[in-house]
């Protein structure tokens, strides 16, 4: 009887024991002024996550997911000031909101309704990259309104920013819900025809720390759009039976070890892929990463038709991370859930456009659990 006894008071005293609480980073740290325009940190929780981002860009800043142990970790890669993003040593967009048109435009141009515009060259001096020199990263966004679970940031990418035609007025909401999901939900309207494709670039590691080789991962294509140079190849490629092939899941090291020739030309993965799809703008599973060491499973659903993948190749461990540590080469995993790559130039690829009248709309979801 007195075992039992015993053995009742440790399931009590378990039971009764603390539950971990994420190990939020300070607010004041991230309070400042730029361009004029107030800067803070928001904290938002719902289900078994909080989530905290900055008006800088939009930007995810920490993460916070229970592992399998039910210890938390802060599962995205950030910086502990605003300083630290602003004045930016090497990665420019981590964990920020991309566009207007994310990805790439081949030549720094497009041309619609007869009209050709010329953007900024900020990629390799050719062709453009996520926006310009000062995409909806590097502006500071409206905190439009919080709830306990919420945030919705607003930003007016006004006519002739970057070189795009339109006044471009967007909304974005980042909510966590009871199913351990961080959603992202982007709605815009333009008062001229222009091309729009946001995104976030969020990079993941679940273990709070190491590389991400061990990671198995699945995505749901059979082809990619792939790049010659600066340039993206239409049509799509087929990636059937190579290393890039992950529809049925399998270590992100088989492919980083591999001599596949679009493997070896980014260094990794940096490629959109072309999901494959049931039913249009429908949210449907894109992609899965699941780390063993911390047991975390991420799925990720979208109404998009492509899933830009990013291995974090160009880290080098030297640039600061959060906790005191380095961000790492092939630390990282990123999955932006978008349009195609060069759809303005592109006429074969998913219609990019926005006109006056319409409302463009997109939703990323990312599920968290553990196995």
């Amino acid at each position: 009887m007195k075992h039992i006894l015993l053995s009742v008071a440790a399931l009590l005293s378990v039971a009764c024991a603390p539950k971990p609480e994420p190990a939020l980073l300070d607010g004041k740290n991230f309070e400042t002024e730029v361009d004029g325009a107030k800067v803070s940190l928001v904290t938002i929780k719902g289900g078994k996550l909080a989530l905290q981002a900055t008006n800088f860009g939009g930007r995810v800043v920490s993460l916070f997911v229970p592992d399998k142990t039910g210890e938390y970790k802060d599962v995205v890669l950030g910086h502990e000031t605003i300083d630290e993003y602003v004045h930016y040593t090497k990665e420019r967009y981590l964990g920020a909101c991309v566009g207007p048109v994310a990805n790439r435009i081949t030549n720094a141009s497009f041309t619609v309704d007869g009209v050709t515009y010329q953007l900024e060259a900020n990629h390799g001096g050719k062709g453009t990259l996520h926006g310009g020199f000062k995409g909806l990263d590097s502006v500071v966004w409206d905190i439009w309104e919080t709830t306990g679970n919420s945030v919705t940031f607003h930003y007016l990418h006004k006519d002739g920013e970057g070189g795009f035609p339109g006044n471009l007025d967007i909304f974005m909401t980042y909510s966590l819900t009871q199913d351990d999901s961080f959603r992202i939900d982007y709605k815009a309207t333009t008062d001229k025809t222009r091309p729009v494709n946001i995104t976030n670039h969020p990079y993941f590691n679940f273990s709070q720390g190491g590389t991400i080789e061990n990671y198995v991962m699945y995505i749901n294509a059979d082809s990619i759009t792939a790049m010659d140079g600066l340039d993206i190849l239409s049509p799509p490629v087929s990636i059937v039976g190579t290393a890039m092939d992950y529809r049925t899941p399998h270590p992100v090291g088989d492919a980083l070890e591999s001599d596949y020739v679009h493997i070896q030309r980014g260094r990794g993965f940096d490629h959109n892929y072309c999901l494959n799809r049931k039913e249009a703008k429908a949210i449907e599973l894109a992609a899965s990463a699941y780390d063993p060491a911390s047991g975390i499973f991420m799925e990720v659903l979208t109404d998009q038709p492509g899933l830009q993948v990013y291995s974090g190749q160009y880290f080098n461990g030297k640039e600061n991370g959060k906790y005191g540590s380095k961000l790492l080469y092939h630390g990282s995993l990123t999955f932006e859930t978008q349009n195609w790559p060069d759809s303005p130039n592109k006429p074969d690829f998913p219609d990019p456009y926005l006109k006056p009248g319409q409302t463009y709309t997109h939703t990323c979801i990312y599920h968290f659990s553990t196995k």
